[in-house]
């Protein structure tokens, strides 16, 4: 997590925050502003979020390429945010919670509330990469949930549910106050056809600017994924176990854990082309194929929405390009397969006789990637 909830006030009031979520609600808003955030938010808690490292959960074709695009004004919620990062804020950093490095992708805000992306809820619990047009003055540009902050009170009366990231802020004309400003700023989804909805991630109406609760209709769809009893160990390499399983690196990411027990749920099912398709990612199908199964894998870690259910060639533009230090997807039109931590999630043994089981699960061989295209998480 960044640290842009620092200790210091930004100018536009409010006793910056310096525990957890609860206190942020009841000590830098007051019971009045948490009013005006549930209704004009929808509240601000009970709202799936994806975990730091995610991505949340990838890019979308034509969406964020790490540029700002300006637009004439738009329109929206007025909401309060600040701005942080940059040469007068050096404690800020320049990673965001989601591993991204925000100089590489400066069309980034971060949503406040809370230490995790489950707990930062000031605008509901937005999911990673959540495209919003913000705008201030008379420019406008597109932006995306990169990054998580703890926050504050309110500014000029208004919920503070936002930071901008500084470049994103010069962008679009606000004055840079070594990360000090603070502002009312209007805040709006992109119409439906915008990038985030073409990976899910913008659920919801274009008129409404929080997507619905998944709680309120599957209640175990913001479970996290349990890790206990996942078998580890030492170094940074998984490892193939008798009877299928894999075992967890001590010296990974909690998010490669998080995958590995997904995996472990579903190793020795049998393939059927279209398994397990339609099905909500927190469920365990009966049979699965290479897409399916992948992406039950990834949203063990909440690196996919619960509803997420593509082909194999969409995830040809998952995440970022690229292997990945600690997971690749190879993906093409006809399949899709990855690595997590040195092992192969496949559905066959493809690397020839010696690469295990035939059915879905854990390979040790490496197999050639030709005609694939190599992508992975941002931050992994």
């Amino acid at each position: 997590m960044r640290t842009s909830g620092r200790a210091k006030p930004k100018r536009g009031g409010g006793v910056l925050l310096l525990g957890g979520v609860g206190a942020f609600f009841a000590v830098g808003l007051g019971a009045a502003v948490l009013a005006l955030l549930t209704s004009v938010f929808g509240g601000a808690g009970g709202q799936c979020g994806s975990p730091a490292g995610s991505l949340a959960a990838g890019t979308a074709p034509g969406g964020p390429g790490g540029g700002i695009v300006l637009g004439p004004p738009g329109t929206g919620q007025l909401v309060g945010a600040t701005e942080y990062g940059g040469p007068g804020d050096p404690s800020s950093g320049v990673l965001g919670s989601s591993g991204a490095n925000l100089l590489d992708f400066p069309d980034s805000y971060a949503e406040l509330g809370g230490m995790t992306f489950a707990t930062a809820t000031a605008m509901g619990g937005l999911p990673y990469l959540t495209p919003l047009r913000i705008t201030w003055g008379q420019r406008s540009a597109i932006a995306y949930k990169r990054d998580i902050g703890l926050g504050g009170g309110p500014i000029d009366g208004l919920p503070r549910v936002l930071d901008l990231w500084w470049q994103l802020a010069g962008g679009l004309g606000i004055p840079y106050e070594d990360g000090l400003w603070s502002g009312p700023v209007q805040v709006s989804r992109p119409p439906a056809a915008g990038t985030g909805n073409l990976l899910g991630q913008a659920a919801g109406t274009a008129d409404s600017l929080i997507a619905p609760n998944p709680a309120a209709q599957d209640p175990g769809a913001c479970a996290p994924a349990s890790v206990e009893g996942v078998p580890m160990t030492g170094g940074e390499h998984a490892q193939l176990l008798s009877g299928g399983l894999a075992a967890a690196p001590a010296g990974a990411p909690p998010a490669i854990a998080q995958i590995i027990a997904a995996g472990n749920q579903i190793v020795g099912k049998p393939y059927t082309v279209g398994g397990s398709h339609g099905l909500p990612l927190s469920e365990i199908g009966s049979t699965y194929d290479c897409s399916s199964s992948v992406e039950h894998l990834l949203y063990g870690a909440r690196l996919l929405p619960v509803t997420y259910d593509a082909a194999s060639g969409t995830l040809e533009s998952f995440g970022e390009p690229g292997p990945g230090r600690w997971v690749t997807l190879y993906a093409n039109a006809d399949h899709v397969f990855m690595y997590v931590a040195g092992l192969r999630w496949d559905t066959h043994n493809a690397a020839g006789s010696d690469d295990g089981s035939t059915g879905i699960g854990w390979h040790p061989l490496i197999r050639s990637s030709a005609g694939f295209v190599a992508r992975h998480p941002a931050g992994l």
